[in-house]
């Protein structure tokens, strides 16, 4: 499986089983890559994964538990004390995490999304959101829908063809239409829909179904307010200022710049790259930002996602000042990418985000304070305790001296 989880490779046993062969055609929103003799060349790209369902054995309830305890705990000891988790759980996926939180065995606070397919909406809606369950480690009150693919494998959706292949501009995996009556639907019963968004014409895709919503439902339902577009990655310059205007979070993952930044360019070509990971420009337009790493793509480390958004460089310090360094933040918006501005973007900026009077006991304690540590020195930080609500739930092993 591609890192970004929008491509996989199969084995010729695999293709096989799924029933995939050269009079196989493509799915809509995905893509079949193939030989010059037409025989599928084994990988799959986004909806075109979906014959993996045939194929492969469902998880069972054991091991859903396992892997989110697993994710959860990396991630306390990355100094997080909540995830936004942008998955879009089935019901199955979200009863293991009521389950663990009923049992208080989730170290952190989870805030969970669920599926788009109609039956997990339509379910879903039935029972209204959830706020604060178990021990208020479990919230799920949004949907997470996906407009296209990724820029890496060449399914992001563009308004025009890819630099290094032309006659390709990228897969919708969602149909626009879909996307407005979801964003209708999400206002009027007040639920927070997310977006996948990378593409130029994938961003508009979204931002045109969520004025659609704003037009159709004119007043939103408590909790309908604050969508979400997740990455943000490459927009067309008119369409920057739609998200301050249009009140649409843009999520960003600033790794994704400094891991992308080698071959981006070469993808969208040199003027389209000007409205990529154009963090600077969205603040100056009025977009409310909320950072990320989109784990496990990147590393859960938020440490090494506030020194890619104030260098814009890897972690060895490359490029010398910075990919495109017009477009770096402040240490301080840097910081609030991870705090302040991700409490309001879960509806929580009264009583969490902040260390203040009145606020819950969720904080990280750090080795070196990152708003005045050297650059260099930044992600390489040692969290030395995590603390949930009060409670301590990651603490720093340090070796004895002999």
């Amino acid at each position: 499986r591609r890192v970004d989880g929008h491509a996989v490779w199969l084995s010729s046993a695999a293709l096989q089983a799924a029933g995939i062969s050269a009079t196989t055609p493509d799915p809509s929103g995905g893509r079949i890559l193939r030989r010059p003799d037409g025989s599928p060349s084994g990988v799959l790209v986004d909806n075109a994964m979906g014959v993996l369902d045939r194929v492969l054995p469902p998880a069972t309830a054991a091991d859903l538990e396992r892997r989110f305890l697993a994710a959860t705990r990396a991630c306390a000891a990355a100094g997080l004390t909540q995830v936004q988790d942008a998955s879009g759980h089935a019901g199955e996926e979200i009863a293991a995490l009521e389950r663990l939180a009923a049992a208080k065995q989730l170290p952190i606070r989870v805030y969970a999304t669920i599926s788009p397919q109609q039956s997990v909406v339509a379910s879903f809606f039935s029972r209204g959101v959830r706020v604060g369950r178990g021990s208020d480690l479990l919230t799920v009150r949004a949907i997470k829908a996906v407009s296209d693919g990724a820029l890496g494998s060449r399914g992001a959706a563009l308004l025009a063809d890819y630099s290094d292949e032309p006659g390709r501009q990228g897969l919708l995996v969602t149909p626009p239409e879909r996307l407005s009556e979801l964003a209708t639907q999400a206002r009027r019963q007040g639920w927070q829909l997310w977006i996948h968004a990378i593409g130029d014409r994938g961003n508009r895709v979204s931002l045109d179904a969520f004025s659609h919503a704003a037009r159709a439902a004119a007043k939103a339902a408590p909790g309908g307010e604050r969508p979400r577009i997740e990455h943000a990655q490459v927009v067309a310059p008119e369409d920057i200022p739609r998200f301050g205007r249009e009140g649409v979070i843009a999520s960003i993952q600033p790794t994704h710049a400094t891991s992308d930044m080698p071959w981006a360019e070469a993808r969208v070509g040199p003027q389209r790259v000007t409205g990529a990971y154009a963090w600077r420009r969205l603040v100056r337009t009025g977009a409310r930002l909320v950072g990320g790493s989109d784990f496990p793509v990147e590393s859960e480390k938020p440490l090494l996602g506030f020194y890619a958004a104030i260098t814009r460089q890897n972690p060895d310090g490359q490029p010398p000042g910075g990919w495109r360094p017009e477009e770096k933040l402040t240490r301080r918006e840097a910081l609030a990418l991870f705090t302040s501005d991700a409490a309001y973007a879960a509806f929580e900026e009264d009583r969490r985000g902040k260390i203040a009077p009145g606020f819950q006991a969720d904080l990280t304690v750090l080795a070196e304070d990152p708003m005045t540590a050297p650059e260099r020195r930044i992600s390489e930080i040692p969290v030395v305790l995590t603390v949930v609500d009060g409670k301590i739930v990651h603490r720093r092993q340090v070796a004895a001296r002999q």
